[in-house]
């Protein structure tokens, strides 16, 4: 039976489409070649293997000695011919120290545990800020008249509008906010940014990808009731599609060689992922995936790169074999292209440019969908340790700090070697003349040595000669190399906890700190520009076209923090509680949110406020009893006021107290007083009764007593006088009478 005509014309097409799609699939797999040789040639895959030996502590003379002892090890016999002098081959691994401190560092800044690095704010409008303090009454445009408050029904101002629409802006920000980070939550973001962080400390450049749409499943214990009415929980497998960041190693990704120093600037990226047998037979239950080619990756079996088998080189590390190539593509894609996949792109025009994603095994395209973000952006940001001009792979600490690694290393192998040399004298034996007792020749305790009788002093057939120790020298090489290296990294001693040479006082420290962080400042505004702004902009795009939620939707804008607050934590806990105490202050309160003062220096503590503040609905209450206090004093608790009774039945105590000890002071000196004035009265009147005697003894007259008495009191007021004049005098010039 022969077929018809439509079904021979839907067969010739359908021959004309695969053929157009294995056409597509060698031309994506030339392309891909094609930028893999491109950056081979600049010697970045070459660099990355040697900045890897280098932070794990080998280079080409201990993984010789390594090998050498892996065969001595195994039974393999090493000859002595042509041997060279065996040298020390230690390596010292201050690389992977000065690595670790800048990653960890710099992932203490980037990624707090109880704040995030970025925030979302609401895009500044001019006109609404002229308008917020616009006191003006609120008309309406069509009637022209007063706009009255929905609550109140008092007239409202253009400010009172602008405040309103001012405060949605702010709710709906903090709705995207809030909707964002609970995306980065369940992807692990920060775990991710962890791993790009290590990448650019060490291979100088770090990728995330993000946001790629995910199909997660997840467990969930959900309620129902049953037919009693009881409400049980059961256990169901839960299946969400939700945008997800990964990290991706910078050596599986390839851009557009001429994108310059940004890949968004390219036509495009191949990102390359290794599958198993039994993985690619799963993709088949993803929706998107092409059966048919699949079939057909799994029938030619895993095929690599000639790429890669080209530029392989004897130190190129081996993947594992048998395994398949999964190149993931996106960028820009010809319509002709993107159609021979089954992907609807519309009409043909020559100006628009169509971004795509195309997934390849082998050579083959097994899936290929247009790109969920109408911009176009590709989904991937670059974060470099050290830039390089026109390149978008940087320098890592490893390679900067590589001349000094070198040095220090041959410095302490010197010094293991000259300690080997000085460690015992050298022994000089004229042949023949003696022969030790035990006929080896090795030196030991107590030895026992035999001369010969040519031999008339044995001092000169037998000697011992020391060689000098270096050292102090070699140390100073040491010491020197370790210290350009912090300088070359940026990353100094006291990054790494070491004290040193820093001050004891708290403003020194401040201050010596602020200067150590200033290569690592610049390297998360790096961050901030590189990866957190567009990275974190690309999930606000997504949630504005894929959310169902309108609450989140607005006109906002990204807000990177992380050279801001995060940086300078440290520097601000002494601020915030002193802007803590001028909150107290009514000219500075007014002005100053008590509230979000005291959670600021909370987490200037590393403290978070959720942990130590009441509950949300506890301070409400106590909000409105603090402002009607009437009603605080009705809420109070029964054993409350009663305490407050008790304590003011013990103030009015204290204060009768205080009276009855008062009077009885004064009585006191009333009593004290009087028994001044009689102690007078009784000395006056045994003045008057010696007065008395004297004149009955010596018949002397009370008057002549009297006059007595008067000359001498004046004699010594003039005495007086004259002393208190010397003095003053002496005061104001300096000299006696």
């Amino acid at each position: 039976m022969q077929d018809t005509p439509v079904e021979e014309d839907q067969q010739a097409a359908k021959e004309r489409m695969e053929e157009k799609l294995q056409t597509f699939g060698t031309n994506m797999g030339h392309q891909r070649d094609e930028w893999i040789r491109s950056r081979y040639s600049y010697g970045v895959d070459k660099r990355w293997l040697e900045d890897e030996d280098q932070y794990n502590a080998k280079d080409n003379i201990n993984k010789a000695a390594s090998q050498m002892m892996t065969s001595v090890e195994q039974g393999y016999p090493v000859t002595t011919q042509q041997a060279k002098p065996h040298r020390s081959t230690v390596y010292i691994g201050l690389t992977r120290q000065k690595s670790n401190a800048a990653e960890a560092r710099l992932a203490d800044i980037l990624l707090p545990t109880d704040d995030r690095n970025w925030g979302i704010q609401p895009t500044p409008k001019p006109d609404l800020m002229t308008m917020a303090r616009d006191e003006q009454m609120a008309g309406d445009k069509e009637t022209g008249e007063p706009l009255l408050n929905p609550d109140t029904q008092e007239p409202l101002r253009m400010k009172d509008i602008a405040r309103a629409a001012m405060d949605v802006a702010r709710k709906k920000a903090e709705a995207m906010q809030l909707e964002i980070n609970d995306q980065l939550i369940e992807c692990d973001y920060n775990a991710e940014v962890r791993k790009v962080i290590h990448n650019s400390a060490v291979l100088g450049t770090g990728v995330v990808k993000g946001p790629v749409v995910t199909n997660r499943t997840r467990k969930a214990w959900q309620p129902y009731r049953d037919m009693e009415g009881n409400q049980i929980h059961t256990l169901e497998i839960v299946e969400e599609i939700k945008p997800a960041s990964f990290s991706v190693d910078p050596r599986n990704v390839w851009p557009d060689p001429g994108c310059g120093d940004s890949i968004h600037n390219g036509k495009g990226i191949y990102e390359r992922e290794q599958l198993t047998s039994r993985q690619v037979r799963e993709l088949a239950k993803q929706p998107g995936f092409m059966k048919a080619q699949l079939r057909k990756v799994l029938e030619e079996g895993p095929k690599k790169s000639a790429t890669f088998q080209e530029l392989k080189d004897e130190d190129q590390r081996d993947i594992a074999r048998d395994v398949y190539e999964m190149w993931t593509y996106w960028g820009e894609v010809e319509h002709e292209d993107l159609e021979a996949t089954g992907v609807n792109v519309g009409e043909k025009d020559e100006l628009r440019s169509i971004s795509a994603c195309v997934v390849m095994i082998n050579s083959t395209v097994v899936k290929a969908f247009l790109n969920p973000l109408e911009g176009g952006d590709l989904p991937y940001d670059f974060f470099v340790w050290e830039k390089v001009a026109g390149s978008v792979w940087g320098y890592g600490v490893p390679y900067l700090m590589r001349a000094q690694q070198r040095v220090l290393n041959a410095a302490w192998r010197q010094m293991m070697d000259n300690s080997g040399v000085t460690s015992g004298p050298q022994i000089i034996v004229k042949a023949g003349t003696i022969q030790p007792a035990d006929k080896q020749w090795q030196l030991s305790a107590r030895k026992i040595w035999y001369a010969t009788d040519d031999v008339d002093d044995v001092r000169k057939a037998f000697t011992a000669v020391e060689f000098n120790s270096h050292q102090a020298e070699l140390a100073n090489i040491i010491k020197m190399a370790m210290e350009l290296a912090d300088q070359e990294t940026g990353v100094p001693a006291i990054t790494q906890g070491e004290k040193g040479a820093a001050p004891d006082t708290v403003g020194g420290m401040q201050m010596l700190m602020n200067s150590a962080n200033v290569v690592l400042r610049r390297l998360v505004k790096q961050f901030d520009d590189s990866v957190t702004k567009p990275h974190i902009r690309r999930y606000y795009d997504y949630n504005m076209m894929y959310s169902e939620d309108e609450e989140i939707k607005g006109d906002f804008s990204v807000d990177a923090r992380g050279s801001s607050a995060l940086l300078v934590r440290d520097i601000q806990n002494q601020s915030f509680l002193n802007l803590l105490a001028a909150a107290a202050n009514p000219v500075f309160g007014v002005y100053l949110d008590t509230q979000k003062l005291f959670e600021k220096a909370l987490q200037a503590q590393h403290i978070d406020p959720k942990d130590v503040f009441k509950p949300e609905d506890e301070l409400e209450k106590i909000k409105e009893q603090m402002a009607n206090p009437q009603q605080q004093q009705q809420a109070l608790d029964p054993r409350v006021q009663a305490a407050q009774i008790r304590a003011q039945t013990d103030m009015e105590r204290a204060k009768a107290q205080n009276a009855g000890d008062m009077a009885e002071i004064q009585l006191r000196q009333t009593l004290a007083q009087q028994e001044g004035e009689l102690r007078m009265a009784e000395l006056q009147m045994s003045r008057e009764i010696e007065m008395l005697k004297m004149s009955n003894s010596q018949n002397i007259s009370l008057e002549e007593i009297k006059a007595k008495l008067a000359d001498t009191a004046i004699r010594e007021r003039g005495k007086k006088e004259i002393y208190a004049a010397e003095q003053n005098l002496k005061l104001r010039t300096g000299s006696g009478i």
